[in-house]
């Protein structure tokens, strides 16, 4: 079972745009002046569409992996599976580095992404210019189609539940969900974008939502929720 919350998000073509004029317009005030009427009317063009953020309900470790995959009829124990899971991570890392892409069947390929500064031209270039080495996985066959098998649930974001539990503490009758709030004042995790938060003003853009933990039913864990988007620029998830 899946379980999502819902995120308002802005699906305006000139996105940046309107960022830009909402920051000017929050600038304005703060310096006790009157908005341009040009920014406030170009902020009234944005629209908001409806989309799901996965909220993950647990953090499987190693450990716990390895139990589980102990209970489903294997031969080996829990601590030999951890073991091998650990050479594993160890090995893949070993052969990344020598510039391998290994390829462990359904579970898909691993390879070398590399992030680099631009140079003028090609004889400028040189391994100094890359800035960062990250890990690519291309999903395997059994991964390609999870929704497919995939049932979900709604549950309410860690935003939401935090909400929730700020106004019981404060014996209030009613919850404001609309601003994002986190327990005991902590982060409650970046708000972007992955697909890059641009769309047609039309409003049936997909957007990828980024995992959160939240399951509905425990709202005073340790639980990391996307933040949303307000008037400058994060999401509002409900």
């Amino acid at each position: 079972m899946i379980n999502y919350s819902i995120t308002m998000r802005s699906v305006n073509s000139n996105l940046l745009a309107i960022n830009q004029a909402k920051s000017r317009i929050n600038q304005a005030k703060r310096e006790g002046k009157n908005p341009d009427q040009a920014d406030l009317n170009l902020v009234k063009t944005e629209k908001k569409n409806a989309f799901a953020v996965s909220q993950y309900s647990d953090v499987m470790t190693i450990e716990k992996f390895a139990k589980h995959i102990s209970s489903h009829g294997s031969v080996y124990s829990r601590a030999d599976i951890s073991a091998i899971l650990y050479i594993t991570v160890d090995c893949m890392r070993e052969q990344l580095l020598e510039g391998k892409k290994i390829r462990l069947g359904d579970l898909g390929d691993f390879s070398i992404l590399l992030s680099s500064k631009g140079a003028e031209d090609a004889d400028k270039f040189t391994a100094q210019n890359i800035t960062d080495v990250k890990v690519q996985w291309e999903p395997g066959a059994e991964f390609k189609n999870l929704i497919a098998d995939a049932e979900f649930n709604l549950v309410a974001s860690r935003s939401a539940q935090a909400a929730v539990i700020k106004a019981i503490k404060e014996g209030k009758a009613n919850v404001d969900i609309s601003t994002p709030t986190t327990p005991d004042g902590g982060s409650d995790g970046s708000g972007s974008n992955p697909s890059g938060g641009t769309g047609s003003a039309g409003g049936n853009t997909e957007q990828s939502g980024g995992s959160s933990q939240g399951t509905g039913s425990n709202p005073s864990g340790d639980n990391k929720g996307d933040a949303g988007q307000d008037g400058s620029g994060e999401d509002n998830e409900l």
